[in-house]
């Protein structure tokens, strides 16, 4: 396995978007790096690609401070 040279920005900023891409000879620790650099209040929003990754990140209100799960979901058997 090829060895990354780290030229890739780890986090690219469009307006209120993070971006992470993840490239074919990207090692683990080159995707952790990454996201650890992403800044606080953002949550997963999607995906594009195949070969080459990119994750899309936008910013969340109230992380964390969502309603609680009910005791019981509303569909399924009774």
């Amino acid at each position: 396995m090829a060895e990354t040279t780290g030229a890739h920005a780890p986090v690219t900023l469009d307006r209120a978007d993070c971006m992470i891409t993840i490239y074919p000879d990207a090692r683990p620790v080159d995707v952790m790096r990454a996201w650890a650099a992403l800044p606080d209040g953002v949550g997963f929003a999607e995906a594009f690609g195949d070969v080459e990754v990119t994750l899309v990140f936008r910013p969340v209100d109230g992380v964390g401070t969502g309603p609680a799960m009910p005791e019981r979901l509303p569909f399924g058997p009774r």
